[in-house]
């Protein structure tokens, strides 16, 4: 992204955005697409705004259809997500000695997720009015966020710390262990009923 002159916020986060596509589509120069200054870090975490709407919307749609959610929890982890991995990810990467991209990563990072967990939402909630009862939902629902989730995640940290594949392969198991441990201690004590139901559904699966 240049920095010769100076844009609108909008216009920053539509460049963002384009730029995290690029690692979408696998484009191994993504890297140089994002604006990885110092203020490029900051205004990163703009992607929060564009997570939270999309979240909204599922939850009042969960709610809509009597679907019962641990709205409280989800609404702080949606909030507070990725502030915290950043500030996980910096004691763990300065731990592997990997920490000199950090800052990179993070960029990368925060817009990759809020370009995904919009496309993963929004490709869901499509599928599942058009088609409410296929079971194929399920299998693409699965296929789509393996690849965004999993693959273009493992490019991105691969990208960004600048490190080999197999060590990219540990930083993405280190952060999706953190993210679901994380998820999972605020229900406990923000919606324990929710907890203990879900704990009591995991005890006992339908047979």
């Amino acid at each position: 992204m240049s920095e010769q002159k100076p844009i609108s916020l909008p216009a920053y986060i539509y460049y963002s955005l384009a730029a995290a596509w690029k690692l979408v589509q696998g484009n191994s120069r993504a890297m140089e697409y994002f604006d990885l200054s110092s203020d490029g870090f900051w205004k990163s975490f703009w992607a929060i705004a564009l997570i939270i709407p999309i979240f909204a919307i599922k939850l009042i749609g969960d709610s809509n259809a009597g679907l019962a959610q641990p709205y409280l929890s989800i609404s702080i982890y949606v909030i507070t997500a990725l502030p915290v991995t950043a500030i996980v990810m910096h004691y763990f990467t300065r731990w592997m000695s990997i920490g000199e991209h950090y800052a990179s990563m993070v960029i990368a990072y925060n817009w990759l997720n809020a370009l995904t967990v919009n496309i993963v939402m929004i490709i869901s909630m499509l599928l599942l009015q058009l088609f409410p009862e296929a079971q194929m939902v399920g299998i693409i629902n699965m296929i789509l966020s393996f690849y965004l989730k999993v693959y273009v995640v493992w490019l991105m940290f691969k990208a960004s710390l600048q490190i080999s594949g197999w060590l990219a392969i540990g930083v993405l198991l280190f952060e999706s262990l953190f993210n679901g441990v994380y998820q999972i201690m605020l229900m406990r004590f923000i919606d324990p009923e929710m907890f203990a139901t879900l704990m009591q559904q995991v005890s006992n699966p339908p047979s």
